[in-house]
């Protein structure tokens, strides 16, 4: 019968046989999601109600292209019902704000109705993510044999035998046990989690791979189950189950690292039993610039190597930014050790190798103490209304995150309610490309939003409605969009619910005339939202607004935002139904005191002879601290936009022609570090993920971690502003040479922002020589800790004299001659940035160089690359735009 089913298609439709293959595999797997409609999903695996998805896109071969949207939609997890029919109302293109009264009657549904939304596919990278799972592929001889074509027919040709030869066949010695933390918050990574499992089962890698869930029971014990998702298995298994005395299993631990079993450290005594016998990871769904805001930033930043293949956690050697007071055998009794990567190939790689046993791969981790106590409370999320105020809800929300993600906040405002399939409806019509998963997750676990219901073991995900923490909330963020963006997801929100457009809609108002008024309340709040969107497009939308708050009373409360005076924020600690918030919160800007020193000259003595008197003020400007882990910050100062004269004048002692022509600049507002970049800060940075080059752990020549980095070149100042760029979500870079020397006069127009002179008891230079009236002094041959003179210039910035050289992003010129006068870095080639000359910019003189190479103005050029002529002098300081913290 198949045979000829087969040949009838081929000579009806002139289908080949893949084709044919493909009909048939699509006829199964629409079949099995019927039957499993029919019995219930209730009872069911969650990995095996969902059809496949084809997370081979672009990757495989030719052949297994993407498919197309309207067989991908018949494809999607959750979607179990067939889309609805396009309604006739959709293709009529209607203008907005053109409506009769002429339209029929309107019912608004009492039942919410499942949105039809395409669910794209997540990882598309998957045979990158394939091929850097390579090293740990290993194969071992089966039960099962194949044939051996060569040697039998070598056996036939010398032996004249006929009898076949096998082989046994190769099977993969690996085996996978993915564990997926059930928190909360993970629901929105569950098509993330499902495309992963397929990845590694369909790629051949793994001789198994098995999902396990990690949750708390009713009794708030921590435990796993066999799979994830599922209600079939209630009953809590002990994590030893997963340890393989054979030593062939790796074990993925998939989370967030958000949920309060990590913020508490309820979580370490189960991880330990894991790293303890096998090799075990966590699969972190955040990127690596978000991480400081989860429980890894509790954890001590480390790199872990391995001899051998298939160590386990605790048997990897550690490389550590700062040396153990205890023994290593002392140290590990109380330490979780755990490699982290994210869904990164390179990082991925990384640590497969690590695995297999190349032992020259540094992988980065974390170690986590048995011991720590856990720095945060735990809040529900009606004490944080309680303690906040909506407006100061909203701003901690934008200052924490990136600029995709407030967009679509606000766009999620103007829907009536909020699921992610809204979401995706949202992604799909204003955000192609741009909106990942990533922003999904900083707005739902941003503090301003929580589930209606708590969220069940098993849940659907797209079943999960959200809702804002106040309402007032949604009037803010609704005051923030675009207005055109928000009538336009209200549209589509009445076109996927209701099957009109929004015309349409508005023309019927009988569901709120009616005199029912069960159904008028029932309705109320969609019409409150649906006039809250319209009332700000005005013209002839106001007549439907009046209508409404005719029937249901004001709607809309407007609320003018001030922002000024929200609360000290740390960037972390939200999560779905439970916030967690640091006893001690750092503000963003925040104002600090500091004291400045001025040389005035006096005359003395019989002979008038001019010496330098030192006066001190005290000065307040203001400043962001960025944290980088474990206790390391970076503090940025404000520097305001103004006008200033860059160069030198003639008559500046030892001034040269580099330094002119004098010329008027204006420059804008912008954040520059307090202190040049230190040994710790530059550890910091030089652990994270390589962004495009690698950085020595600690290339300094004069060890001290608060003294500043050297032996630095300009490429490699660059990959730290690149790192620091990833891990925090803002721009840093280095300073251009314009905005460097506005930084350094700080509003003088002296030789040093500290007068016409300058002294060893305020800088870091050779003081065998002098400058103007100043006199000699101790000469200390090397480099001091940064701020250790306790003396800063009028903006509050430390260091600009001496100590060591600073980097600026400028190609060098040999004059001013057509400079730029807007602030910006002045590059060869048209301007562009990466056609970069070989010498750029050095600024501010260093701890060996007479005190006339430490003027404001003083210029030297240096080549970006060649190491052997960069010395000990040589460090920067960065930039943040100031945008980028608005």
């Amino acid at each position: 019968m198949m045979e000829s089913l087969i040949a009838i298609l081929k000579k009806e439709l002139d289908l080949t046989a893949e084709e044919i293959a493909d009909i048939f595999w699509l006829t199964l797997i629409r079949q099995q999601a019927t039957n499993q409609t029919n019995s219930g999903s209730s009872n069911k695996n969650l990995s095996d109600t969902i059809p496949d998805v084809d997370i081979f896109t672009d990757n495989a071969t030719p052949d297994s292209g993407q498919k197309k949207d309207t067989e991908n939609q018949k494809l999607l997890p959750f979607d179990e019902e067939e889309p609805s029919k396009e309604p006739p109302s959709r293709n009529q293109n209607p203008k907005l704000g053109l409506f009769t009264r002429n339209s029929s009657s309107l019912q608004i549904r009492k039942e919410p109705l499942p949105f039809k939304v395409t669910n794209p596919v997540v990882i598309q990278n998957a045979l990158d993510i394939a091929r850097a799972l390579r090293p740990l592929i290993q194969r071992f001889p089966s039960y099962k044999a194949t044939l051996d074509e060569n040697k039998t027919a070598q056996k036939i040709a010398e032996e004249k035998v006929w009898q076949l030869v096998t082989q046994p066949i190769l099977d993969p010695r690996l085996e996978v046990a993915l564990v997926v933390d059930e928190s909360p918050s993970m629901l929105i990574w569950w098509q993330t989690i499902l495309e992963l499992q397929k990845l590694l089962k369909n790629y051949g890698i793994f001789r198994d791979v098995r999902t396990w869930g990690l949750l708390v029971d009713k009794n708030q014990k921590i435990g796993i189950r066999l799979s994830f998702g599922t209600m079939l298995e209630t009953q809590l298994r002990s994590p030893q189950e997963l340890i393989d005395p054979n030593n062939r299993r790796l074990i993925l631990l998939i989370t967030d690292c958000v949920s309060s079993i990590w913020q508490t450290g309820k979580v370490l005594p189960l991880l330990k039993v894991w790293a303890d016998s096998s090799p075990m990871a966590i699969v972190q769904m955040l990127p690596e610039w978000l991480w400081v805001r989860t429980a890894l930033r509790q954890a001590e930043v480390v790199h872990f190597s391995a001899l051998l293949p298939m160590l386990s956690n605790q048997q990897l050697s550690v490389v550590r930014r700062f040396d153990l007071e205890k023994s290593e055998a002392q140290a590990r009794i109380k330490e979780v050790r755990i490699p982290v990567f994210c869904l990164e190939p390179s990082m991925i790689l990384e640590w497969s190798e690590m695995v297999a046993g190349k032992g020259n791969t540094l992988v980065p981790g974390y170690i986590f103490r048995l011991d720590f106590q856990p720095s945060v409370i735990p809040l529900k999320s009606t004490e944080l209304i309680s303690r906040y105020e909506p407006e100061q809800l909203v701003q901690r929300f934008r200052v924490a995150s990136s600029p995709m993600a407030r967009r679509l906040a606000g766009l999620l405002a103007a829907s009536p309610s909020i699921s992610l399939p809204v979401i995706r409806l949202i992604q799909n019509a204003l955000l192609p490309k741009k909106c990942n998963q990533v922003n999904v997750a900083e707005v739902l676990l941003g503090g301003i939003l929580k589930p209606k219901e708590t969220p069940q073991a098993g849940q659907n995900p797209d079943e999960v409605e959200y809702d804002f923490i106040d309402t007032k909330i949604r009037s803010l963020l609704l005051e923030l969009a675009p207005v055109p963006d928000t009538v336009q997801v209200l549209s589509k929100y009445i076109e996927n619910k209701f099957g009109i457009a929004l015309d349409e809609f508005i023309a019927d108002l009988n569901w709120i005339q009616s005199e029912n008024k069960a159904e008028v309340e029932r309705n109320r709040f969609f019409a409150l939202v649906a006039a809250e969107v319209l009332k700000r497009k005005g013209g002839l939308y106001s007549e439907f607004v009046q209508e409404i708050e005719r029937r249901v009373g004001p709607v809309g409360l407007s609320p003018s935002i001030k922002f000024e005076g929200f609360p000290p924020f740390h960037p972390f600690e939200f999560q779905v139904a439970t916030v967690t918030i640091e006893d001690v919160l750092s503000p963003i800007l925040q104002p600090f005191e500091f004291e400045i020193a001025i040389i005035e000259q006096k005359e003395s003595g019989l002979l008038k002879r001019k010496e330098g008197l030192i006066i001190k003020r005290r000065q307040q400007s203001q400043y962001f601290i960025e944290d980088l882990g474990n206790d390391v910050h970076l503090e940025m100062v404000q520097i305001p936009g103004g006008k200033f004269t860059m160069g030198s004048p003639l008559r500046e002692k030892n001034s040269t022609d580099n330094e002119r022509p004098q010329h008027q600049v204006t420059v804008p507002e912008f954040f520059i570090g307090k202190y040049p970049i230190t040994q710790t800060q530059w550890q910091t940075v030089a652990s994270w993920l390589r962004v495009n080059r690698k950085l020595k752990p600690d290339p300094s020549n004069f060890k001290g971690a608060n003294r500043p980095v050297e032996f630095v070149s300009w490429y490699d100042a660059e990959e730290f502003c690149s790192r620091l760029s990833q891990y925090t979500g803002k721009s840093y870079r280095l300073p251009s040479e314009a905005e460097w020397e506005y930084a350094c006069r700080a509003g003088t127009t002296t030789p040093f922002h500290f007068g016409e002179t300058i002294t060893s008891e305020l800088a870091n230079y050779n003081a065998e020589y002098t400058y103007g009236t100043g006199v000699k002094a101790t000469y200390r041959g090397e480099t001091t800790e940064v701020g250790s003179f306790g003396v800063a210039n009028n903006f509050g910035l430390y260091d600009m004299h001496g100590n060591v050289y600073e980097w600026c992003l400028d190609d060098w010129h040999d004059n001013y001659e057509g400079a730029p006068i807007n602030g910006s870095p002045w590059f060869n080639n048209n301007g562009n940035f990466y056609q970069k000359q070989k010498n750029a910019v050095l600024r501010g003189g260093a701890w060996f160089l007479n005190p006339q190479y430490c003027r404001s103005a003083f210029r030297f050029n240096h080549a970006r690359e060649d190491h052997k002529l960069i010395i000990d002098a040589v460090g920067f300081r960065v930039v943040c735009e100031v945008d980028m913290i608005s």
